[in-house]
């Protein structure tokens, strides 16, 4: 990642969506994954993290999780996600 998207993502200036289990994944491509509660994780698209299946997991609030995401479905508990 370079220095104005790791920028992007401290500030979240890109823009941030909210997403609980009733949530449908949004379009777009992600940066961060900010569990706001305790959250857990039921699919996940990262297609540029190895074994990225291994991400849908539970987590405790305050987890994130970096990488470039492009697909998020939550089963459990309240996450941010964060746009480049």
């Amino acid at each position: 990642m370079n220095s104005s998207k790791n920028q992007t993502l401290e500030f979240s200036s890109g823009g941030s969506v909210i997403l609980n289990s009733a949530s449908s994944s949004p379009s777009g491509t992600f940066g961060a994954i900010q569990c706001l509660k305790d959250s857990t994780i039921s699919a996940i698209t990262a297609p540029k993290i190895t074994n990225a299946t291994l991400l849908q997991d539970s987590f405790p609030a305050g987890t994130v999780l970096y990488g470039e995401f492009t697909g998020v479905l939550v089963s459990g508990g309240l996450v941010a996600l964060h746009r480049f």
